[in-house]
This record gives C-alpha cells, sequence and structure tokens, in this order.
C-alpha cells in the first residue's frame, strides 16, 4: 500500500528548494571575480600607503637635514661659502659645503658658558669673578693667526676657495688664496677678493695694541696694557679661537662636524652622518644688494632612495652674524 504525501494547504508552496549546478557554477564565478577585484584593490592600497610611507621618510630625512643647517646658519657668522672673487676663473660663492661659526649662545652641557667660549671669560660687572646672571658672554674675541686654530689652511679638510685643492699653503692663510693674515677686521675688503675680515693676524685689527687702540677693552680701568695679539685684554693670547660647524659631503652621504664640548683646539671635532643618498648639495652666498647689511644664502638639498624616490628642497636663509 503507498502512502500519499500530505497536500499542500491552499495558496502555500514548498519553500524547500536548491541551487542548480548552473546556478552553483555562476555564483561560485562571480564570488572568485570579487575576491579577485578585491585583492586587487587591497593590495593597489598597500602599494599606494608603502609608496606614500617611503616618500615620507625620505622628505623628513630631507627636512631634518635641512633644517639642521638653517639653525646653524641663523645662529652663527657665514664663513663658507666665500663671496665671489673677481680675480679668480671659478666660483667661491656657488659650493657644496657650507661652513658657520657655532651659536654663540649654544650650551649643551649647561654649565652656564656657552661652548664657543673656548676661555670662559665674561664681563664681570660687580668684579667678584663668578658670571652672575645678566653678566655677557665674549666669544671668539681673541683668535690668533690661524683664527679657527685647527692647524690647517682655512678649514681642515676643506676646499675653503673652490679652487679644486685642500688644504694648501700655511695654517695662517684662513681663506687659502696664498697670503697670510691679509685681511685684518676692519669692516674692509682689504686684499680686494670680495670677502671682508676673513683672513686676520692675532692682532685682529691690526692697529698694533692690544684690543681696540685707546680703549678698556675688557672694563678693568686700564687701557691697551699688555701684547698687541691680547684682543680682548685679559692677559692671554690667542686663547678664544673661532669654533666651526661644518655641512660637506662624503660620497652620498651629507656629514655635520662640530666642536667636542671642551675642545682643545678646533682640530677637536666630531662628524656624523644627517642625510644619506644625496644627489644634490649645493650653496650659494648671495652677492648684497647696496647698503644691505644681510648675508643670504640659498641652500639647496636633493636625496634619492635605491627606488629611485627623489625629494628636493630648496630655501633662502639669512645668516645670523656678520659680515
Amino acid at each position: 500500500m503507498r502512502l500519499r504525501e500530505p497536500a499542500h494547504p491552499a495558496g502555500i508552496r514548498s519553500l524547500h528548494s536548491g541551487f542548480t549546478l548552473m546556478e552553483l557554477l555562476v555564483a561560485v564565478a562571480i564570488a572568485a571575480i570579487l575576491a579577485l577585484s578585491m585583492g586587487a584593490i587591497v593590495s593597489r592600497a598597500l602599494e599606494a600607503r608603502a609608496e606614500a610611507q617611503a616618500r615620507n621618510t625620505l622628505n623628513r630625512e630631507a627636512q631634518f637635514a635641512l633644517e639642521r643647517m638653517l639653525a646653524a646658519v641663523r645662529a652663527g657668522r657665514l664663513l663658507l661659502p666665500l663671496p665671489e672673487n673677481p680675480s679668480t676663473g671659478h666660483s667661491e660663492a656657488v659650493r657644496d659645503v657650507l661652513a658657520v661659526s657655532l651659536d654663540p649662545t649654544l650650551d649643551r652641557d649647561g654649565d652656564g658658558f656657552a661652548d664657543a667660549n673656548n676661555d670662559r671669560d665674561f664681563f664681570d660687572a660687580d668684579g667678584d669673578t663668578v658670571k652672575d646672571p645678566g653678566e655677557r658672554e665674549r666669544v671668539n674675541e681673541d683668535p690668533g693667526r690661524d683664527n679657527n686654530k685647527d692647524g690647517c689652511p682655512g678649514i681642515c679638510g676643506v676646499d675653503d676657495d673652490g679652487d679644486g685643492l685642500v688644504d694648501e699653503g700655511s695654517s695662517r692663510d684662513d681663506d687659502e688664496d696664498g697670503l697670510d693674515d691679509e685681511d685684518p677686521r676692519d669692516a674692509s675688503d682689504n686684499d680686494g677678493d670680495g670677502a671682508v675680515d676673513e683672513d686676520t693676524d692675532g692682532d685682529t685689527n691690526a692697529d698694533g695694541q692690544p684690543g681696540v687702540a685707546g680703549v678698556d677693552d675688557d672694563e678693568d680701568g686700564a687701557t691697551d696694557e699688555g701684547n698687541s695679539d691680547d684682543d680682548d685684554e685679559d692677559g692671554a693670547t690667542d686663547e678664544d679661537w673661532l669654533d666651526v660647524v661644518v655641512y660637506r659631503l662624503d660620497g652620498d652621504a651629507l656629514v655635520e662636524r662640530s666642536p667636542n664640548l671642551g675642545a682643545a683646539d678646533g682640530s677637536d671635532y666630531s662628524e656624523r652622518v644627517i642625510a644619506a643618498g644625496v644627489t644634490l648639495f649645493q650653496v650659494e652666498r648671495l652677492p648684497r644688494a647696496p647698503g644691505e647689511r644681510a648675508t643670504r644664502v640659498d641652500i639647496t638639498l636633493e636625496l634619492t632612495d635605491a627606488e629611485a624616490r627623489v625629494v628636493n628642497l630648496q630655501t633662502r636663509v639669512r645668516s645670523g652674524g656678520g659680515p
């Protein structure tokens, strides 16, 4: 005897149904296409993110190096590049090196004296031999014939005048032009090379007197006492040299050179790489307009990474110290 299937109530259809093989294949194909599309979108998004991160990293590295140089230029006296010399056939003002004097207010060890104050002297207003707040320091006021006291013509390891030669001549030749001590500190271009006060003697203003002739330089009540090389009349000679900060290329690395704390002389310094992959480093000292006192420089820094990404930064900055 065969059982009959129960009849469905009127108006109600069976909800039991399945996919045909074709429908299943179509659904799987659509799902695969969607998965591939989403995978491609995600992959492109990840690649774009990685590219943006790489470019941001390269840009941050360039910005860091540029900011280091800008801070140094703003705080110090521009030493290199030199101004253009009308009597040479090469450029002195457009170079791949930057040198400035150390920030005269920088006190890295917090001892109350500027790092550039090599002899730790100051104007002792109350005569108690203790540096009190408000008593200003004397910095770089008594350099010797070798202005930065590093034992080299100009700056050690640097082609100061852009003639292709490094450290040629005497340690007294601070601008590497073949002459010694020919441009005293008097705000004039005595040797006609376009630069001012760049190669002084031990008697920096060449007046034949300690400090400034007829002036009590150290405010101790005595005038012109001592040796003519004693530019601050403190009884010592050539004891406060010019501390130098240098930015130069070593291969494709940009190197920063700074004096060590408590440096014994100008050859006592450390160097560190502040940017790698440098494909362009150019510093241009701009000529002054008539009546202009400020010294300005244009700095261009370009970095290129292993994937040929390029960041090129350019800026103009005013030097904080004359001439």
